[in-house]
């Protein structure tokens, strides 16, 4: 495998003359197969060399780019990157989404008209972005793996297996625990260097010496003597010293360099340490046996919104802040003041994680068996909040099987993603326990001798927001004539203008609601509620036939409460309506934001890129296998050179004269979008492929008649591509390259 350093540095690029041999770069780093294959780690600054080398390579440029996470310097080099404004380049972008904003988002942030000249969705090529988790994924013959950081922000480290040798990028990172003892007795230290384990490379962030960390603990970064003894007890081969400190010059990482060196030494190992610097490449060789870390897919979202999380500790102000802080990531807190509280809650509502601090008495450990117990569920993660930060780890702590140390005062970024690390590890995985439920347990009602599924139901009921209000006697009667019902994956539990009946209530599973237009065969996308979330309640409020339909994503169990039990309750109960409005405000604030994120194109009135992508994929993955697909491409010709000699006014009208004139020419079934700058799209259903011709024939006459109608001062020219294919392809990407490739052979033959 082919590795090179094309940016070394972190934070902030540092060009200059006392940076010249190890680089002042940002972080990027290049991994080649020997097939080939081009992976790309974090696009710093040194990306940007990267993109112009890409550039004189040979053959179709396909290329998987990992991001260990959002922050700047590990994506500013994306908006120079050239491939990426190359038609018929590939970008398959993989990453970890930040707090609240997907993948796509995070990037597009930085290539606002504010701060760049070319938007993400103008760019030319190809993107892909995939979202990941902990767990493993392939890229063709290449294993990818990916554990979480200790970070500011959700980071991801990359183990990636090719060729018989592995190389482990690590970047940014800090220890779990500030133990100067290097025994690595914290349980996430001890994950990392299994993670590290028999690499023949790790690429690890070594930011600080070890005096300069006692000032930057919280700052999600390592000091140089944690990362070469980490590197050690994992065995590994070669250790490259990475993401230097910006205020760090070529001599004080040489210093670090030789110091490090001595390190390893001294300890007996043989791993070579470097200090990775700009423009360093070699070929990596691995030659010892290997095993797996992870056996779980990357690739599976975890749902981590709605994961209930038992704070314990008699500290108001530590939970105000905790509570803030776990807050916008849709957890619930619940808060308990001393452990016979915590017991008590931990046994009546089933929690995801439990937070204890330690400071609130002496023993903690001890107390957190009693609560897993109480919960029935060995497994429980438990973050202990301690107030020993210097002297090692806590003495309560040491030997026992606490999931996790957090020192106090704690840094807020890192303790929420530690909190988030550990619920995609758990809930995600395994998902909430529903024990004692079964297909139609209550049957008509509850009301029969199955008490023990009424109980179950009951105490489930008392951890959900909405019936927290109500009493124990309130509850018993509202599920009274209430049924327990499991739906299967792919079930319309409601359909749209179904008459509203009842109040469902989701105890597991998930669910998507939807929104048909008669006019066309795209559904709007709604929302989607997991454990706890309520629908079919505003028909039952309104009085009135849904206004939406509801399908199951995954086997879901829902108890279903008759329309005028629910509404009596909430009469009965003024503390549940207004839990009721606060959740129903909440949903109409988040379709706002779906609806602004999908919103049509402002010039032409078509649906932008991502509702294009978003909308063939729900119509492809509903539409019958006899149909096929016909893709028409566009882009105006010419249209810099418009805007240029008559006006951005005129260049306007262009644009909004070819959308009217595709819709015109297509048929309501068909989906119109406008996916960049001067680029359009069709799609046909049942297309046939001999009625290509007809079509861009009936574009053309289109264009030219609404030109001559709106008096426009020359005549609208499009470049037209297409694609076909009797089986609809899962992702619209494939046939969008062909029609682009396509529409530039045509346009090649027509300048010669």
């Amino acid at each position: 495998m082919y590795v090179r350093f094309w940016g070394t540095r972190g934070s902030i690029p540092t060009p200059g003359n006392l940076t010249a041999a190890y680089g002042g770069n940002t972080c990027c780093v290049e991994l080649r197969s020997k097939d080939g294959t081009t992976i790309i780690l974090d696009c710093g600054t040194g990306i940007r060399g990267l993109g112009l080398e890409i550039l004189k390579r040979p053959g179709p440029q396909r290329i998987h780019l990992l991001i260990t996470h959002t922050h700047w310097d590990h994506i500013q080099g994306f908006p120079f990157f050239t491939p990426a404004f190359v038609p018929g380049a590939e970008l398959n972008i993989y990453g970890s989404a930040a707090f609240q904003r997907n993948l796509e988002d995070s990037l597009s942030g930085q290539m606002q008209y504010s701060y760049f000249p070319v938007k993400l969705q103008d760019l030319a090529s190809r993107i892909h972005y995939t979202e990941l988790e902990e767990g493993f994924f392939r890229i063709g013959k290449i294993l990818v793996e990916t554990q979480y950081l200790n970070h500011t922000a959700p980071t991801i480290a990359y183990r990636i297996s090719a060729d018989g040798a592995v190389v482990v990028y690590v970047t940014d990172h800090e220890p779990f625990w500030n133990d100067h003892a290097s025994q690595f007795r914290h349980p996430g230290d001890q994950r990392h260097i299994d993670f590290l384990s028999n690499a023949d490379l790790v690429v690890h962030d070594a930011q600080y010496t070890s005096e300069e960390y006692k000032s930057k603990l919280g700052w999600g970064h390592s000091p140089v003597d944690y990362v070469t003894d980490a590197a050690i007890a994992a065995n590994a081969t070669k250790l490259a010293l990475f993401h230097h400190d910006p205020t760090h010059d070529d001599n004080t990482l040489k210093e670090i360099e030789h110091g490090q060196r001595a390190r390893a030494s001294r300890a007996g190992s043989g791993i070579d340490v470097f200090a990775a610097a700009e423009g360093m490449a070699f070929d990596l060789n691995g030659k010892r046996e290997r095993k797996t870390i992870l056996d779980i897919s990357a690739l599976e979202r975890r749902r981590i919104a709605g994961g209930r999380v038992l704070l314990v500790t008699s500290d108001r102000a530590c939970a105000s802040v905790i509570d803030h802080i776990l807050s916008d990531d849709g957890l619930v807190l619940t808060p308990a003041s001393n452990p016979q509280a915590a017991r008590e809650l931990a046994a009546s509502n089933p929690q995801d994680l439990i937070i204890v601090d330690a400071a609130s008495w002496v023993d903690a450990v001890e107390f957190i068996q009693t609560v897993r117990v109480a919960a029935d569920k060995s497994d429980l993660p438990a973050i202990l909040l301690t107030e020993d930060r210097n002297g090692g780890h806590s003495p309560d702590a040491q030997g026992s099987n606490v999931t996790d140390f957090f020192a106090k005062p704690f840094s807020p970024p890192m303790l929420r993603t530690r909190v988030r690390a550990w619920l995609a590890r758990t809930i995600g995985v395994i998902g909430p326990t529903d024990a004692g439920l079964s297909r139609d347990a209550g049957g008509p009602g509850y009301a029969g001798n199955n008490r023990a599924a009424k109980q179950n139901v009951l105490d489930l009921l008392s951890s959900m927001d909405l019936f927290v209000p109500l009493s124990s006697e309130q509850r018993a009667r509202l599920v009274e004539r209430a049924s327990d019902k499991t739906f299967p994956s792919g079930h319309v539990i409601i359909r749209q203008d179904d008459p509203a009946a009842a109040a469902y209530v989701v105890i597991s599973g998930r669910v998507r609601v939807f929104e048909s237009n008669p006019e066309t065969p795209v559904d709007m996308f709604l929302g989607e509620f997991g454990r706890g979330g309520i629908f079919g309640e505003l028909g039952t409020l309104g009085h009135r036939p849904s206004s939406a339909a509801v399908v199951a994503l995954e086997p879901t169990r829902c108890l279903v409460i008759p329309a005028e039990d629910f509404l009596a309750m909430l009469q009965e109960s003024q503390e549940m309506s207004m839990t009721l409005l606060r959740v129903l405000a909440r949903r109409l604030s988040d379709v706002d934001r779906l609806l602004a994120r999908y919103a049509p194109d402002s010039l032409t009135g078509l649906p932008a890129r991502r509702a294009f992508h978003e909308m063939y994929r729900r119509v492809s993955a509903g539409c019958r296998p006899e149909g096929g697909v016909l893709l028409l491409l566009l882009d105006v010709f010419r249209l810099k050179q418009i805007n240029d000699r008559f006006g951005y006014s005129v260049g306007d009208d262009v644009l909004r004269t070819v959308a009217d004139a595709l819709v015109e020419s297509s048929r309501a079934s068909d989906l119109v979008a406008r996916c960049g700058g001067d680029e359009f799209v069709v799609l046909m259903w049942q297309g046939r492929v001999e009625n290509v011709e007809i079509v861009i024939k009936r574009v053309e006459q289109k264009l030219r008649q609404l030109a001559l109608y709106r008096n426009l001062p020359l005549e609208v020219v499009c470049n037209i591509g297409s694609a076909f294919s009797q089986d609809p392809p899962q992702s619209v990407d494939e046939l969008l390259r062909l029609a682009d490739e396509e529409m530039h052979a045509k346009a090649s033959l027509e300048l010669k």
